[in-house]
């Protein structure tokens, strides 16, 4: 028999079983949020024998906290003697990682991102933890189009409270249901993970031993190539390709034949291609600037700089004009050379850390032209090149088709996992 139902009046929770409540959070949790030091003062902090201090960093969803990488100080202790949090007590990211809970393990601190809903007699914490991506529909979007919350929004967010045993009820079945959920998706993405494993070896034995079986070898000389085949010799990137560093973004400038015109920049260039082509964004060239900067289709384009540095991709099917700017350099073979060899190479390099090194990634990197020219680089022969390039583009395409399935897997697993829970905490699905 189907229960009584009611329109909560809510339009994000729909209708509620007739008996459940809705209303403001504050009207049913305790709440209380964290702080933060001046973090110009390292007497505040102390990491090794300091008092466990929460951030959203520590914050894995559904887990429980009894340790935290970052500690405060007895000094800070002293001083401001701020509230604890009760152990037991439900962590709620409302900052950067919006809506993350985890649980706390003992009594701890927390910093200011992270609100605490405090255990008391009239509320299961476990089925809060559930339903509360609702408080997330109160959330404000900031200019970047990010969710921000604040200790006012939450306390304001409505939220369905059923009666405590339902609500016992419904947290355990979501325990164990999503617990089974969880366990296919860690294995989906466990085998993402081993399908890069493997294109990443396959390319690594490609790039430096060639696809030609069984060879006689010798060293290069080189640590991050090993042993390639005998008859390979080893140069630098800059003897055999030609490198242009894109142009310094501009306004407009106030004198002069310009024009605006398309760009790549360094969030268009990956190793699994080039992205938004089609919304590039435009500033002003010179003729001289397009004619030296211009991209033409068969380019190599590499990253220079930040968190993508020697990311690289192949341009293929562009359509009219468009240029670099210089967080991108192009690559052009000077002579004889197949670029999505030189590609694979660099794949290869950034994979095993040599950008890291080379850059002294202690710092934003920067995978500069010159860096670029010094690159280490296998010469062979064209033919041989192309017979690489071709083995790698099949074999490569082959293992992305298998990564992207079990990636659609991991996004319906995902949807479902959160269809069942908006069903079960709105009452539209009962527990029996």
């Amino acid at each position: 028999m189907s229960r009584a139902m009611k329109d909560s009046g809510v339009a994000w929770i729909g209708e509620i079983p007739a008996e459940w409540e809705v209303r403001k959070v504050k009207h049913y949790y305790q709440l209380q949020t964290g702080f933060t030091p001046d973090t110009k003062k390292e007497e505040y902090y102390d990491d090794e024998d300091g008092y466990d201090w929460v951030t959203i960093s520590d914050i894995v969803d559904g887990a429980t906290i009894t340790t935290t990488k970052k500690k405060i100080s007895q000094l800070y202790i002293d001083l401001f003697s701020p509230e604890k949090i009760p152990a037991g007590s439900l962590l709620y990211s409302f900052k950067l990682s919006v809506g993350q809970t985890a649980f706390a393990g003992k009594p701890l601190y927390s910093n200011e991102a992270i609100a605490s809903f405090v255990q008391t007699e009239k509320s299961n914490l476990r089925f809060l933890r559930y339903s509360s991506f609702l408080i997330v529909e109160n959330a404000e979007i900031n200019i970047y189009n990010a969710r921000i919350l604040n200790q006012d929004r939450i306390n304001n967010a409505f939220i369905v409270f059923p009666p405590l045993p339902e609500q016992s009820r419904i947290a355990a079945f979501l325990d164990r249901h999503c617990a089974e959920i969880d366990h296919v998706i860690a294995a989906t993405q466990h085998t993402i993970e081993e399908y890069k494993k493997l294109k990443q070896s396959i390319i690594t034995e490609a790039v430096t031993h060639g696809v030609r079986g069984e060879r006689k070898m010798k060293d290069s000389g080189v640590e991050w190539i090993g042993e390639i085949p005998e008859e390979w010799e080893i140069s630098r990137v800059g003897l055999h390709y030609n490198i242009i560093l894109g142009k310094m973004l501009c306004s407009e400038p106030s004198t002069g034949e310009y024009t605006l015109e398309r760009y790549f920049c360094a969030a268009n260039v990956h190793f699994d291609g080039i992205s938004d082509i089609d919304q590039l964004k435009e500033m002003w060239f010179s003729p001289a600037e397009k004619q030296l900067y211009q991209v033409l289709n068969g380019d190599l384009l590499v990253v220079e700089g930040g968190a993508g540095a020697g990311g690289s991709a192949i341009v293929t099917n562009l359509v009219g004009n468009a240029f670099v700017q210089n967080s991108i350099m192009i690559v052009r073979s000077k002579v004889n050379g197949d670029n999505r060899y030189l590609r694979y190479l660099i794949e290869y390099l950034v994979k095993q850390g040599y950008i890291d090194v080379v850059c002294n990634k202690a710092t934003i990197p920067h995978f500069t032209k010159d860096k670029l020219a010094t690159v280490p680089y296998p010469v062979l022969p064209i033919d041989e090149q192309i017979e690489i390039a071709d083995y790698l583009d099949h074999r490569c395409a082959e293992i992305d088709r298998l990564i992207e399935a079990k990636q659609q897997l991991l996004t319906q697993l995902e949807a479902y996992k959160k269809s069942v829970i908006y069903e079960y905490v709105t009452g539209k699905r009962e527990v029996v």
